[in-house]
C-alpha cells in the first residue's frame, strides 16, 4: 500500500479504504478512531469511539454514544471535532476535521443490538458515576433513549505518512488536494 501513498489520489483512496474497512472489520486501524472534542469547562478531551458506518459519497461517518457521555455535552456546545486514526504497520496517520450532529436512535437500530452492547446505553449508573467495582455497572438497565447516533460530516482530511524515504503530508478539503510540508 505504501506506493499508493506516494500520490495525492492514492493517498485519498487509502484514507477511504481504511475508513470503509474500519466500519466492518474490528481489526482494522480505523475501527477505533480517537474522537477529540473541547469544552470551555473541561478543555480538550479525547476518547476511543467505534466506527459503525461510512458513506463516501456524502463524506459522512456514523458512530454511537451514550446520551449522558461528556462528549455529548461538548458537542451540544460546539459541533466541531476531530477524529484521529493511526495505521501502525503503514505508519500512516489520518486526521479528520468534522462536525457532528446528535440524532436520536430509532427502535429498529436498537433491536439490532445484542444485550451486551445495549448495556452501553444504561441509565443506572450513567457514564462517569463513581462505583465500587466494575461489576456494579453490569446489571444496569439499558434504554433506547440513552443511545445517540453521531452523524459525522468530514470537512477536511489531513494525512501524514512516515515513510522510510521521507515524510509525506497531504490535505484534502472540498475538491482540492495539496501536499503540505510535514
Amino acid at each position: 500500500m505504501s506506493d499508493a501513498l506516494k500520490t495525492l489520489n492514492g493517498t485519498l483512496a487509502a484514507v477511504w479504504s481504511r475508513l470503509e474497512a474500519g466500519a466492518t472489520d474490528t481489526n482494522a486501524p480505523a475501527n477505533l478512531p480517537v474522537l477529540a472534542t473541547s469544552s470551555a469547562k473541561r478543555g480538550p478531551a479525547a476518547r476511543i469511539v467505534v466506527l459503525r458506518g461510512v458513506d463516501r459519497a456524502a463524506s459522512m461517518l456514523t458512530m454511537f454514544t451514550h446520551a449522558g457521555a461528556t462528549k455529548v455535552a461538548d458537542l451540544k456546545n460546539d459541533e466541531r471535532a476531530e477524529l484521529l486514526i493511526w495505521d501502525a504497520p503503514e505508519r500512516f496517520q489520518i486526521r479528520l476535521s468534522v462536525t457532528i450532529e446528535l440524532i436520536e436512535v430509532d427502535a429498529a437500530t436498537w433491536q439490532l443490538l445484542g444485550p451486551g452492547t445495549r448495556l452501553n446505553y444504561a441509565v443506572d449508573p450513567s457514564p462517569g458515576t463513581p462505583i465500587d467495582k466494575p461489576e456494579d455497572a453490569w446489571h444496569a438497565t439499558p434504554e433506547l433513549h440513552q443511545m445517540l447516533k453521531l452523524q459525522t460530516t468530514i470537512h477536511r482530511i489531513e494525512t501524514l505518512h512516515i515513510a522510510p524515504d521521507g515524510l509525506r503530508r497531504a490535505v484534502f478539503e472540498g475538491d482540492t488536494s495539496q501536499w503540505i510540508a510535514p
